[in-house]
């Protein structure tokens, strides 16, 4: 949002006979009144992203598609983020090129060095965090280049699966010292296993599939070990006669937040204690129950809980702390010099409030994120006739309508992705 603020200056110094020295400050601080509640961006496309959200959320994911559709074309700062939200509607709306289409665009960018230039991020600190592009927190773009993993997986496209389920492991690197100058800002991390336990899996039916069983196990192995829940899921992976594969989404992840007097503080909610543990997930198959309980691999609430995430911070809070303080001395020099009629003295302390304003408003947190991610999601491997089947994936009282789908008997691992409805 632009903010217009017109010859306001200018015209009380040119009338400044007319005011008496307590009035000016007055009308000062009701200008930085008002640039405090219109500083924050708005977007000229919130409606529609709303709209499609909304859309998302009830179930009519081809509606989505088709609103983030030019959204997604635009190269401004949400183009990532756009192109995630409608990676998310397609895939859900069984648009699976226009899908893969869109997170590699999301996955190229954010494995970019240069998308943020060092003006941009310059600005970022200096002004709003916002005017960014968006590359999302660690959590975000992992599930990202799972995502683009997934529409390659389901076209028997293992090798660039492959390397987006091990590009899934890198997003999630645990930050070291961040005082350390000599480091440059992007890359201040410990290089530590990911605990992403849904990129292991991913990359192991990747290996599965290509021939390489010691690899496929090792990547087994170090995904069980994360979360020993998955065992048996790993061993009716690993059995002759599984031909199908079900990634099934469910929930929704966390929601962003700014908290503090000016919004400087970002949070994700709500955290998972909060929202209740996951349910496990049930497959029938032709009014057959397959004894397949899959938990789910991944809690997105619990990704985002983590705070090594929010980098900036600690900037934002330094900046409302600053501003808080020049506004509050700036107030103290402006009574003094009305009060004493200092002229000079009065408008030193409304140069400083006008200071610490801009700099208090300039520190409230980007709230963006991905909101179409879900709580969780379940990788289901299972074994089905060739032919028609027809089966129902059951998550606590939630369950897809039944899905008719064909195994054909050629040698592939057969991978399906749906969106249980919410």
């Amino acid at each position: 949002m632009k903010v217009v603020m017109g010859n306001y200056f200018g015209l009380l110094m040119n009338k400044r006979r007319t005011f008496d020295l307590v009035p000016r400050v007055a009308f000062f601080t009701t200008v930085i009144v008002l640039l405090l509640t219109v500083l924050p961006a708005c977007s000229d496309n919130s409606a529609q992203i709303q709209s499609a959200v909304t859309n998302y959320y009830v179930g009519n994911y081809p509606q989505a598609e088709a609103i983030m559709a030019p959204l997604a074309q635009h190269p401004d700062e949400d183009y990532v983020l756009n192109n995630c939200r409608y990676g998310s509607s397609a895939l859900a709306a069984g648009d699976l090129q226009r899908a893969q289409q869109a997170f590699l665009v999301a996955y190229q960018l954010m494995n970019s060095s240069n998308v943020n230039s060092n003006g941009r991020a310059f600005a970022t600190v200096v002004f709003y965090e916002g005017i960014k592009v968006w590359l999302g927190e660690p959590f975000e773009r992992a599930m990202a280049q799972y995502y683009l993993g997934l529409t390659y997986l389901i076209q028997n496209d293992y090798d660039n699966a492959r390397a987006a389920f091990e590009n899934s492991l890198f997003a999630l690197r645990k930050y070291s010292d961040l005082d350390d100058k000599n480091i440059p800002a992007g890359q201040q991390y410990d290089k530590i296993e990911s605990n992403f336990v849904l990129g292991y899996f991913g990359l192991g039916v990747c290996y599965l599939e290509l021939g390489e069983k010691d690899l496929a196990n090792a990547n087994f192995q170090h995904a069980e070990q994360l979360d020993l829940s998955i065992e048996p899921l790993v061993r009716r992976m690993l059995e002759p006669q599984t031909n199908t594969l079900i990634f099934v989404d469910y929930g929704f992840g966390p929601q962003r937040r700014a908290e503090g007097w000016y919004g400087e503080q970002s949070v994700f909610g709500p955290a998972p204690w909060q929202a209740g543990p996951i349910p496990p997930a049930y497959v029938w198959d032709n009014d057959r129950y397959l004894n397949v309980v899959a938990p789910g691999m991944v809690d997105t609430l619990a990704l985002a809980q983590d705070k090594r995430w929010l980098t900036m911070d600690t900037v934002r809070e330094t900046k409302a702390i600053v501003g808080t303080g020049l506004m509050a001395g700036g107030a103290g020099a402006a009574l003094y010099g009305a009060n004493h009629n200092n002229g000079t003295v009065a408008l030193a302390g409304l140069g400083a409030i006008l200071a610490g304003a801009a700099l208090a408003a300039s520190s409230q947190a980007d709230v963006r994120y991905w909101e179409m991610l879900p709580r969780t999601v379940y990788a289901i491997p299972v074994a089905l006739e060739p032919g028609d089947n027809s089966f129902q994936v059951v998550v606590g009282n939630r369950s897809t309508a039944r899905i008719n789908i064909n195994i054909v008997p050629n040698g592939k691992l057969n991978v399906f992705y749906f969106r249980l409805p919410q």
